[in-house]
């Protein structure tokens, strides 16, 4: 026989669940519904409308005769069992056993054999009727050391596996709790003195447990062990398929070698073969185990890595927000490169005075300083074409005021153009007015365009997008002039790309070039400035 056990034991009153109003309502806590012990019989018996459940045209129950041999003599002990008077209250007053308290036991044993198998095959039945007999015998037992008696045994053979049910009641004390070994542990701990840092109610389960896998344990020791089968089913073992067919057949193996007389080397065998499955099922639980910790390693470093980006990149934000904030009020300054530094950031006039602050500022914007650094220049050379453009317009209102002098010295008056200029009046702008700058209007010939600009060398290219962007700055007053002025710088800044000249400092660099046809066609650049090296003559000693 081969598969695993099924044992399960519970008890019953007349009542059924305290407080049920009737037999709709009768449940337990966990769903499961509360029967009656009258219905209970009833369902032992196979009483019409009863056992609904059945599968019609099988054999009906049959009796395995304890102290009583028919369903009637059951119901007339179980009866005489829950009429038993008790004792209650203080001062020993005695009444008739409550309806609710538990009178009736019944365990069940199943077998791992389709009913229909044994009814087609004495030989089958034969075995299972043996296996059985000795869950009865073993009940029996138990049940009689713990004062209860047996009734008897109730085998069913129309369901779908072969099964025993076995009554059970105390003619003595009434209440059979004491029959049942979980919940005789659990009053021990409910009754007892309650150990130091221990919580009863877990105790108390713990123990109802702990007896109850004991009972599981004698059960296949004596019953169905020596019949072939496990003691856990495959869920609870953790087998594979193929394991579980090696180990049910080692085990049916070995209940086969006990069984003989002798058989001690081929008992010694089939030991060998299931300590073998046993330990390779170790290792695979170990295998499994390094896995699973491999795989949680290899999560956490993705997780730590993750939050590493993270942190860099809110750092990043962070210094790119007060760092540009810094910039705007100058707090922080583009730092021209020389022979000593290259470029960077430097303090500005608007920096924080203290040097806890400072080293506090430049400690923020540390993630992003190149970014920071390029933008600062930007910034730079905003602010010196600015005052170029502010120097210029001052030294126009000098030259026009020189020349109005000049007028009225030789009596003569000065033009109209000169007089607005000197009293700061706006003149009327048209494109005469930029000679050097380029205006593009909507419609220009795209390719007429860059045949004219691929003509200018650099120096002429980087003037003109000067000119452009100074005159665009001049135009606020005229939007149409100072949207033509700024596709002008567009165009302008784009051909510079073309041929890899930095319209900024004036250089060509023919490797950053995104034409290189382009790059070749002009390569003047501006020169470089005048280096003075300071040579300082200093004797050194040297020993001779």
């Amino acid at each position: 026989m081969q598969g695993y056990q099924f044992a399960h034991m519970e008890v019953w009153s007349n009542k059924g669940r305290t407080g049920a109003g009737g037999d709709d309502a009768m449940y337990r806590k966990n769903g499961q519904r509360a029967w009656t012990a009258q219905q209970i019989f009833d369902e032992l018996e196979r009483l019409p409308g009863a056992s609904e459940h059945v599968i019609n045209e099988r054999p009906g129950p049959q009796i395995l005769p304890g102290v009583a041999a028919t369903f009637q003599e059951m119901r007339d002990q179980h009866e005489a069992a829950s009429s038993i008077q008790e004792a209650y209250g203080k001062k020993g007053l005695r009444r008739k056993l409550r309806s609710d308290a538990s009178s009736l036991y019944v365990s069940v044993f199943s077998l791992p054999v389709r009913t229909e198998d044994a009814l087609a095959d004495e030989a089958v039945k034969a075995e299972c009727m043996d296996v059985l007999e000795q869950a009865l015998q073993f009940e029996t037992d138990r049940i009689s050391e713990a004062g209860g008696r047996v009734l008897g045994g109730v085998l069913h053979l129309d369901e779908e596996h072969l099964h025993l049910h076995i009554v059970a009641v105390d003619p003595v004390r009434g209440r059979v709790d004491n029959l049942h070994p979980g919940r005789v542990a659990k009053k021990a701990v409910n009754d007892g003195p309650l150990p130091k840092g221990e919580v009863r109610t877990k105790l108390a389960s713990r123990a109802y447990r702990d007896a109850m896998v004991k009972w599981q344990d004698d059960v296949h020791r004596e019953v169905f062990g020596p019949a072939g089968l496990l003691r856990l089913g495959p869920g609870r073992s953790r087998y594979s398929r193929a394991e579980y067919q090696r180990v049910k057949t080692a085990q049916e193996e070995l209940a086969s070698y006990e069984a003989r007389e002798g058989g001690y080397a081929a008992w010694d065998s089939a030991q060998e073969q299931r300590q073998e499955i046993l330990d390779a099922r170790e290792m695979e639980l170990d295998r499994r185990v390094a896995d699973t910790e491999a795989r949680e390693a290899a999560a956490r470093a993705t997780v730590a890595a993750a939050e590493k980006s993270k942190a860099e990149a809110d750092a990043l934000c962070h210094a790119m927000h007060v760092g540009s904030n810094a910039i705007a009020t100058r707090a922080l300054d583009y730092r021209v490169p020389t022979a000593e530094h290259e470029e960077g950031l430097e303090f500005g006039p608007a920096a924080p005075k203290s040097k806890k602050e400072r080293r506090t500022l430049m400690d923020i914007v540390r993630p992003a300083y190149g970014i920071l650094t390029g933008l600062a220049k930007k910034v730079f050379n905003l602010r010196k074409r600015q005052h170029v453009v502010q120097r210029q317009a001052a030294e126009n209102l000098q030259a026009a005021a020189d020349i109005a002098k000049a007028y009225i010295e030789q009596d003569r008056k000065p033009p109209e153009a000169m007089n607005n200029i000197i009293d700061g009046e706006p003149l009327p702008l048209g494109r005469e007015a930029f000679p050097d700058a380029l205006f593009i209007q909507k419609g220009t010939d795209a390719e007429a365009l860059q045949k004219q600009i691929d003509e200018l060398p650099n120096l002429t290219l980087r003037k003109m997008w000067v000119a452009t962007w100074q005159s665009q700055h001049l135009c606020d007053e005229r939007p149409d002039l100072a949207a033509e002025l700024g596709r002008g710088v567009d165009v302008l800044e784009f051909a510079a790309t073309l041929r890899g000249f930095d319209l900024e400092v004036g250089k060509h660099e023919p490797k950053n070039a995104k034409d290189p046809h382009r790059a070749r066609l002009h390569v003047d650049t501006e020169r470089e400035p005048m280096r003075v090296f300071r040579i300082e003559r200093q004797r050194v000693l040297v020993r001779a």
